[in-house]
């Protein structure tokens, strides 16, 4: 079961899509303490393949203004019910990553934090150098990958935990 872990909505259980693999207890916990003490006026956090919204959610439950990007419909359903379920307030966009990214980016969207969990069948580089170069995180922001512990790339800071790691680069 996935809960929110801390913030306004901590303890509410999230509903999963089948499509979803949500993010672990301890990659969120060490992402939200890190986050909590770097951004202490919080700021908007983008979610890209939001699926459960699992950290998305918990963006937003700690504060952040929260934009959950996802293509898949049942997970859009779920995700709505689980923005019910907390009561919390963030913008659900039902699109896929690669269409949302150039029309934020022509729009002048600028995010605080840019955290991405695709699926890992996806060319992970590939994917994250399309965020990157979509200059949607605001100078002094985070752009944010989750990936296999596995997948080194040559860039940012590298963090592990488990079988899971992430890359923070600063914009």
């Amino acid at each position: 079961m996935v809960r929110i872990l801390g913030g306004k909505a901590k303890g509410v259980s999230l509903k999963v899509p089948a499509s979803a693999r949500p993010s672990p207890v301890r990659l969120r916990k060490a992402l939200f303490d890190y986050l909590r003490l770097r951004y202490p006026k919080r700021g908007r956090f983008l979610d890209l393949y939001a699926g459960s919204g699992a950290v998305g959610l918990e963006a937003a439950s700690e504060g952040f203004e929260a934009t959950l990007v996802e293509k898949d419909q049942e997970a859009v359903a779920l995700l709505k019910e689980n923005l019910r379920r907390t009561g919390l307030r963030a913008r659900i966009v039902p699109l896929p990553v690669e269409v949302f990214l150039p029309e934020a980016k022509a729009r002048g969207e600028r995010y605080t934090v840019a955290f991405m969990a695709p699926p890992y069948l996806l060319d992970l580089p590939q994917v994250f150098q399309a965020l990157l170069e979509s200059g949607v995180v605001e100078k002094g922001g985070l752009y944010i990958l989750q990936h296999p512990k596995d997948l080194h790339l040559p860039l940012g800071e590298r963090r592990v935990y488990g079988e899971n790691a992430l890359t923070l680069v600063e914009a």
